[in-house]
């Protein structure tokens, strides 16, 4: 007999060469980078879900000992310092508009020639906030009132001055009028201390 008989249909080798295989390579490249990819993304999102379980319970927490805290204040003591606040700021603005009318008189006495003097003085605030000052005078001589005029005019605080009712005094001196508007940040109670 001729040799054995092959009793398989089956062959042993490929009939056809395959490119099957270097196609399963590439596709395994591909399958293990979209797996990392997957698997990356899957953690990502556990960990963002588990940061947020995180700041909640952390607000929750916070939260809680706020109002922990709030609860432990004495609100009686808190609204004495709300009212002593508010006094106090109420002082400030008084302490802040009030006029220290003692400057203003030191700076007359130091400003006034030593020949003049003064027999009355007025002052007004007006809505605009000015100060209006009127001062009476007497003088021994109208060159007297001269260098007053001009000793006042020398002050930056002191504006619209106007000396008027210029006349004699049974004594032959000088008695005029001076009036001008004063400049009231020179004489506010905060500005002098």
């Amino acid at each position: 007999m001729e040799g054995k008989l092959q009793t398989s249909f089956i062959p042993k080798q490929p009939l056809v060469e395959s490119k099957a295989r270097k196609a399963s390579a590439s596709i395994g490249i591909f399958s293990i980078i979209g797996w990392f990819i997957f698997v990356v993304a899957v953690l990502a999102s556990l960990g963002v879900f588990l940061y947020e379980q995180y700041l909640t319970n952390s607000i929750q927490s916070k939260n809680k000992e706020l109002s922990t805290k709030i609860n432990s204040f004495d609100t009686a003591s808190v609204d004495d310092f709300v009212q002593l606040n508010a006094r106090i700021q109420a002082a400030n603005v008084i302490l802040n508009n009030h006029l220290a009318v003692s400057t203003l008189i030191g700076f007359i006495a130091s400003n006034t020639v030593q020949s003049v003097q003064f027999t009355d003085l007025k002052y007004t605030n007006d809505d605009s906030g000015k100060i209006n000052l009127v001062l009476s005078g007497k003088a021994p001589s109208f060159a007297s009132v001269a260098l007053q005029s001009d000793t006042f005019s020398a002050l930056s605080y002191l504006h619209d001055q106007v000396f008027s009712n210029l006349g004699l005094d049974t004594d032959g001196g000088v008695l005029f009028k001076y009036t001008a508007t004063v400049d009231p940040s020179v004489i506010k109670y905060k500005s002098t201390n």
